[in-house]
């Protein structure tokens, strides 16, 4: 009950940002402020009740880390919209979370093999989704720096977001630090994935698809920030960077969702 109020909370939320990135109205803005902040309270009860009832931290199935990502990534949003000033980041973050929140609901109680129940298990796990967190940060403000740069481009005047969405150099600020912030912590994550996959799993060549595709991802964000700080890439280039890293992501929740291996749910 307490994850369905928070999923209605940010349904509300994503209605209103979606309303304030259209007509740019200072009571909507706040109304999204109050059903994100509704939202993300009993989403944070719901997450505690779960912890109790499980007797552990709620990270031992991907539909508990789900939960748990949705609830940084709101976490994030609600802080970098403030430090930036970024009112209609909700529109580009909502959509997101809601659909992950669709997840939220499947969440039951599991036994969890014992090997499973390791603090470095957990730690990993946590890590990592800070990191994943931190990605759909930096995929939203990509769209929003390749839809301001489209306004810009208007042959006689700029387009209809113009004025609605922070200036080219404020979000290109905005994905290389949230690139800078997720990056370590997918990397820490996936590093003691590898350590501890021997007593998990019996080994750490393993074969799962999640993992597999995790790598993948990590390939692209790495890629993408040694250009920013070898080759110099920004705007564009880096934009498009964060948006394959997310569409790894993607394809790597996917396949911990409905592929068989070591991560399903």
């Amino acid at each position: 009950m307490l994850f369905t109020v928070a999923l209605l909370g940010y349904v509300a939320a994503t209605g209103l940002a979606l309303a304030y990135l259209i007509q740019r109205a200072e009571l909507v803005a706040r109304l999204t402020s109050v059903a994100t902040l509704i939202g993300w309270l009993f989403h944070t009860l719901a997450l505690i009740a779960l912890a109790v009832e499980l007797g552990r931290p709620p990270l031992g199935t991907l539909s508990e880390a789900i939960a748990v990502a949705v609830w940084v990534v709101v976490l994030f949003e609600m802080w970098i919209e403030r430090q930036y000033d970024v009112k209609v980041l909700g529109a580009f973050v909502f959509p997101i979370v809601v659909l992950l929140g669709l997840r939220i609901a499947a969440v039951k109680p599991v036994a969890l093999a014992p090997a499973l129940r390791s603090a470095w298990i957990w730690v990993h796990i946590a890590l990592a989704l800070v990191g994943i967190a931190a990605f759909v940060l930096n995929f939203a403000g990509a769209l929003m720096y390749l839809l301001q740069e489209r306004q810009l481009k208007g042959k006689r005047r700029p387009g209809p977001f113009y004025y609605r969405l922070p200036s080219l150099p404020t979000l290109d600020r905005l994905t290389y630090r949230t690139l800078a912030l997720g990056f370590p912590f997918l990397t820490t994550g996936l590093v003691l994935g590898a350590v501890s996959a021997p007593a998990a799993w019996g080994g750490v060549l393993t074969f799962d698809p999640l993992a597999a595709l995790s790598f993948v991802a990590w390939l692209v964000y790495a890629a993408t920030l040694a250009g920013r700080a070898a080759a110099g890439w920004h705007g564009r280039r880096a934009a498009y960077g964060a948006i394959v890293g997310f569409a790894a992501l993607v394809l790597t929740l996917g396949a911990g969702l409905f592929l068989p291996g070591r991560h399903g749910s």
